[in-house]
């Protein structure tokens, strides 16, 4: 079959340009583009001739009409001339004689995919492997290969080495047991800088995330499978402030600490304060409780020092941890959707991870429906303190006004992400920063950890 590929580009690009806005995964909400550009094409498999599929990763450049910088994405796409019917879902469009779709949806285009990342352990290119997208809410998209491996597909493509990469490989020279071993990456440069299109770690198939079972255990009083009452998940919230410890710790060994002083928080509580800022002018409900955040953000002027800053998760909540058979284990360390590359490589406060866990507890609570989210909240709080504390020596509760903070600008970043994603649910964050400015403080009986 021949195929015009420069045809075939233009044409795609004008489809792609009205499909992409509507992908989870893209990152300007509000901002329809004004075009979709193919810069690069790397291929990853064909059979097109003999009655298969061609595979192509494209690289988009996506320009606006409001004159901000462009974003590159990236999608991989399959071409086909007979679509099977499980395909039809992923079609982006059709061009003469093909159907142009995603190729995460096509187990043989994902086993050629595979065979990019250099795996140490993985099949090159598992032609007769099975595969499915792992279907949940992300920034990038997983697949499952074999129910072995888990290829994660970054979408939103920025200059400089992805942290997943970079801290997973950091991680696994320590022989961490809170992650899975990083069997391989899909790395390029882009614009003389390098950049990671793809990674592929061990899936762990019988493993359950830590929000779900915080919402059945605070929703029904158990953990899911323990046939045991609330105390459990207590329990796994101390494991869970130990696991964070331990990773922590071996972060700070590997790639480093440094102090922090009276100008850092300085320019801490400057960068919260531009964050609400910039928080409310996108979320009208967030308004009137400005004055009240930014004079939470201003007692930090109190402060001359803190716990050092190292590198972190980035965007650590019940979701990034897994429940192994052995214990808990953190996952996607790419950092916090829509954040600059540069900033999630830098060095931050670990109360900034703990942050992300208390809130993630009480919004847990919420959407589980508890009759005591505060109490609950506050149990599980104090047992992820605990735990970090007596593995780090770090006990975050004697770092209130610093700790509050965090928590509430984790809060504010919430109410962001539910508008933009999830609208339905912009009342659960929205409740905790109230709360949170209301009671002025952090303690066991407070309800906006």
């Amino acid at each position: 079959m021949t195929v015009d590929m420069d045809t075939l580009h233009l044409r795609l690009e004008r489809a792609l340009t009205a499909w992409v806005p509507w992908q989870r995964w893209y990152g300007s909400k509000g901002r329809p583009p004004e075009g979709a550009s193919i810069v690069r094409t790397t291929a990853f498999g064909d059979t097109l001739r003999t009655g298969g599929a061609r595979g192509v990763l494209l690289l988009l450049r996506v320009t606006f009409a409001d004159g901000g910088p462009p974003e590159y994405y990236q999608v991989p796409v399959g071409m086909r001339a007979v679509l099977a019917p499980e395909l039809e879902p992923y079609v982006i469009a059709g061009v003469d004689d093909l159907f142009v779709y995603e190729a995460v949806g096509d187990s043989a285009l994902v086993g050629a995919l595979l065979g990019l990342t250099g795996a140490s352990a993985a099949p090159a290119a598992p032609a007769t492997g099975s595969s499915r997208p792992l279907g949940v809410e992300q920034t990038h998209t997983s697949v499952v290969v074999d129910e072995r491996y888990l290829l994660k597909i970054f979408r939103r493509i920025s200059t400089g080495t992805n942290p997943d990469v970079e801290l997973l490989r950091a991680l696994g020279s320590t022989a961490n047991p809170h992650v899975t071993e990083l069997r391989g990456a899909v790395e390029g440069e882009l614009d003389g800088e390098p950049v990671t299109y793809a990674t592929v770690q061990d899936y762990l198939p019988e493993a359950t995330d830590g929000f779900t079972a915080a919402c059945a255990a605070a929703g029904t009083g158990k953990a899911p499978g323990a046939g045991a009452p609330r105390g459990a998940f207590v329990r796994e919230a101390r494991a869970m402030g130990e696991a964070v410890a331990r990773v922590h710790a071996d972060l700070a060994r590997r790639l480093g600490t440094a102090p922090t002083g009276a100008g850092d928080i300085a320019a801490l509580r400057r960068d919260l304060t531009a964050g609400l800022d910039a928080a409310a002018r996108r979320v009208a409900a967030l308004r009137p409780l400005r004055p009240a955040v930014r004079a939470a953000y201003e007692r930090l002027a109190a402060l001359t020092s803190g716990p050092p800053v190292q590198r972190v998760h980035g965007d650590l909540h019940l979701g990034q941890l897994l429940r192994s058979s052995a214990d808990w284990i953190l996952v996607d360390f790419e950092g916090a959707p829509g954040v600059p590359l540069a900033e999630r490589r830098a060095l931050h406060s670990p109360l900034s991870d703990i942050a992300g866990m208390l809130r993630s507890f009480d919004y847990a609570a919420r959407c589980a429906g508890a009759p005591d989210t505060g109490h609950w909240t506050a149990r599980c709080a104090d047992a992820f303190c605990d735990g970090y504390a007596r593995v780090s020596g770090l006990d975050p509760r004697e770092h209130a006004l610093l700790l509050r903070a965090c928590v509430l600008a984790r809060a504010v970043h919430e109410v962001v992400y539910e508008h933009d994603h999830r609208p339905e649910r912009i009342s659960l964050p929205l409740a905790a920063v109230a709360e949170l400015v209301r009671h002025g403080h952090l303690n066991s009986g407070n309800q906006a950890w």
